[in-house]
């Protein structure tokens, strides 16, 4: 599901920024070129950072501080299921496959659509504990195995996930957002080159996905190719129906590069022009930090990314 990013609150901006010591200044902005170049590590890293900054790891939250869904009650529902990205159509989805859970629990379908529908609103734990369950008697279905995989991505459980996911797109091979899913959680667990290459077959499944792209262009940021990152990002953005990550992705990307006025245009798409500009400028100083660079080298930020 794409989310509008902000900024949670202070804490995740001391956590990212208390005890760095001193470091040379002025670090370029531009590409680094070569795989072994200590720049384009650092270029990686300061991706991973940024990410924490801007709240797509762990300080990830909507605008309104507030989670998209509670309280409802599946066995109350009476809605017929809808597919659809609208907040409001998604709890409808949740509260009828809810419904139909709570009539037939040992149904894999049920399991799977409600364990989709939970994580796609935010509930996880309780997605978790659906999908959990579904795995253990439907060991061999692969609508559970896949739901079940992008779950384990989006929490962060990424070693479990790579192993789920590579099972589901073995069986499923014609599924694009197996492979992007499975690109995501490759990611997470800093196999690059190995993510790179599952978002390709996805991009081949289902060419120009905006999802895609902007998982790619994210990933390709992440081992240091700004400029091919921002190539991606901006064909995932030219997409009309590309949601907030695909714009958030170029933004950041464009942000390291120095291009704060374009980065900060484009953050205002998807939030407030309050929280845009604050957390283009708080980027901006991250970046000029005389402390980063140096110690930057010791961290490494995983991607959350649902955009699967």
């Amino acid at each position: 599901m794409d989310a509008m990013i902000a900024l949670k609150d202070q804490s995740c901006k001391t956590t990212l920024l208390n005890g760095l010591s001193s470091a040379p200044s002025g670090r370029p902005y531009g590409t680094p070129k070569g795989s072994s170049s200590p720049t384009r590590r650092l270029v990686k890293q300061s991706v991973g950072i940024a990410l924490i900054a801007l709240g797509l790891t762990g300080c990830m939250t909507l605008p309104n501080g507030k989670p998209l869904f509670g309280g409802m009650s599946a066995a109350k529902a009476s809605y017929a299921p809808v597919h659809s990205n609208r907040p409001q159509d998604m709890v409808a989805m949740a509260a009828y496959w809810g419904s139909q859970y709570e009539q037939d629990p040992e149904s894999a379908e049920a399991a799977a659509k409600y364990g989709r529908a939970l994580r796609q609103i935010g509930s996880k734990a309780q997605a978790h504990s659906v999908l959990q369950r579904a795995v253990l008697l439907h060991s061999s279905n692969t609508d559970v195995l896949a739901e079940y995989g992008k779950l384990l991505t989006s929490v962060g459980k990424s070693d479990q996930a790579v192993h789920i996911l590579s099972k589901a797109s073995s069986a499923r091979p014609n599924d694009w957002s197996l492979f992007s899913a499975l690109g995501v959680a490759l990611d997470q667990i800093g196999k690059h080159e190995e993510a790179l290459l599952n978002y390709d077959q996805a991009l081949t499944l289902s060419p120009n996905n905006s999802k895609v792209l902007s998982n790619k262009g994210l990933s390709q940021a992440l081992v240091g190719d700004l400029d091919i990152a921002e190539l991606t990002l901006r064909k995932a953005v030219s997409d009309p129906a590309a949601g907030a990550h695909a714009r958030q992705n170029l933004s950041l990307v464009l942000s390291l590069q120095g291009n704060f006025g374009e980065a900060e245009r484009l953050a205002r798409a998807d939030l407030p022009p309050a929280v845009a500009s604050n957390n283009i400028s708080y980027l901006k100083a991250m970046l000029v930090q005389p402390a980063l660079w140096k110690q930057m080298e010791q961290l490494d930020a995983p991607i959350a990314d649902e955009t699967f």
